[in-house]
């Protein structure tokens, strides 16, 4: 196997590098969110004590790691990579829909958006596992 038919080379289709690029802007945008100005957006949210703001900072911290991983992957054209940092992605959200539920007893708006967006997320995974697959053939 030469180094240009290696899976983790493979191009990302356009379809899935717009939908990257969509998830690194929303990603700045909430990091910042969370970071920056939490009682804007998330009504009742406070940053007086120590754990609030360690809690909504390092939330910040993890959205924009995330973001930059899905920068890597987009600079790089690489369709594995992308494909495993929506995995890690809809792993994550789908703890935090968990954790979402634990504490508030039944879903909210932050739950329902957190597993629509992992819905979407794996859709997307879905196609890009499709399409490494088709590229093996």
């Amino acid at each position: 196997m030469t180094m240009a038919t290696l899976p983790l080379l493979d191009p990302i289709p356009t379809r899935a590098k717009v939908f990257g690029w969509v998830l690194v802007l929303a990603g700045c945008f909430f990091g910042y969110v969370y970071m920056a100005m939490p009682g804007a957006f998330f009504p009742g949210v406070t940053v007086e004590t120590f754990s609030e703001r360690f809690g909504l900072y390092s939330t910040g911290v993890r959205i924009f790691g995330s973001v930059v991983g899905l920068v890597i992957a987009l600079l790089l054209n690489s369709a594995a990579l992308l494909a495993l940092m929506l995995a890690t992605r809809i792993f994550i959200e789908l703890g935090d829909v968990v954790v979402g539920l634990v504490l508030n007893g039944v879903p909210d708006q932050n739950t329902l958006n957190l597993t629509v967006l992992a819905l979407v997320e794996t859709y997307m995974l879905a196609f890009l596992i499709r399409h490494l697959r088709r590229r093996r053939v």
